[in-house]
C-alpha cells in the first residue's frame, strides 16, 4: 500500500461515522519470538494503527486498520558486524467476540487477518533489503475497561521468506474517539 491511498482510506473512514460505526487508534509493543527474535537481537518493537469499528450485531465487531511496526536496527546475532531494521505496514481485519455481549465493557476474544508489507534491511559492508507483500494473522484476547478505552494480548504470525518468519507476542491499548 503506497502513501498516497492513506489520505483516501481516512476520508472514507470518516463516511462510516455516520452509521453505527466508531473511530480509533491503537498502539502497541511487542516481543518478537523465532527467527526474526534472532535477526533483531530480541529487541522489542513499537507499532500503531488506525482503524474503525463496525458492529455486525450483538456481540460481534469487524474492525478494519491500517498500521505499521518497527524493529529499530540493532547489532544483529544472525547477521555479525550489521544491524538489522525491521518494519512492516499492515491492511488487516480483525473480528471482536464478546462472549457477553456487551461490546462496552468486558472481555473479548479477537482474531486477525490481512496484508503486511515487510521490509526487511540489513546495511553494511554486505547491504541486504528485503521488501515484501505476506499474509499475516494473530490472535489473543482483550478487556474493554469503557466505551473508548480497551487493552489487547495477540500472538503474530506471518512468513517473510522461506528461511524467515515474524512471530511475537503483542500488548497494545486500543483507543475510541
Amino acid at each position: 500500500m503506497t502513501p498516497r491511498w492513506l489520505p483516501l482510506l481516512l476520508m472514507s473512514a470518516l463516511s462510516l461515522r455516520a452509521q453505527d460505526a466508531s473511530i480509533g487508534m491503537k498502539a502497541q509493543v511487542f516481543m518478537p519470538m523465532g527467527d526474526l527474535r534472532n535477526l533483531t537481537n530480541g529487541r522489542p518493537g513499537l507499532g500503531a494503527a488506525l482503524f474503525v469499528e463496525l458492529s455486525v450485531g450483538e456481540a460481534l465487531l469487524l474492525r478494519p486498520s491500517l498500521g505499521a511496526q518497527q524493529v529499530p536496527a540493532l547489532t544483529s546475532r544472525g547477521l555479525a558486524g550489521t544491524q538489522a531494521k525491521v518494519t512492516s505496514v499492515d491492511l488487516m481485519l480483525d473480528a471482536l467476540w464478546f462472549p457477553n455481549e456487551d461490546m462496552n465493557n468486558g472481555p473479548y476474544l479477537v482474531g486477525s487477518l490481512g496484508c503486511q508489507e515487510w521490509r526487511v534491511s540489513s546495511p553494511g559492508a554486505t547491504p541486504a533489503s528485503t521488501d515484501v507483500p505476506r499474509l499475516g494473522a494473530a490472535g489473543g484476547i482483550g478487556y474493554q475497561f469503557s466505551p473508548r478505552l480497551g487493552m489487547e494480548l495477540k500472538v503474530f504470525w506471518s512468513s517473510i521468506e522461506t528461511n524467515l518468519t515474524a512471530t511475537g507476542i503483542g500488548l497494545g491499548a486500543t483507543w475510541k474517539f
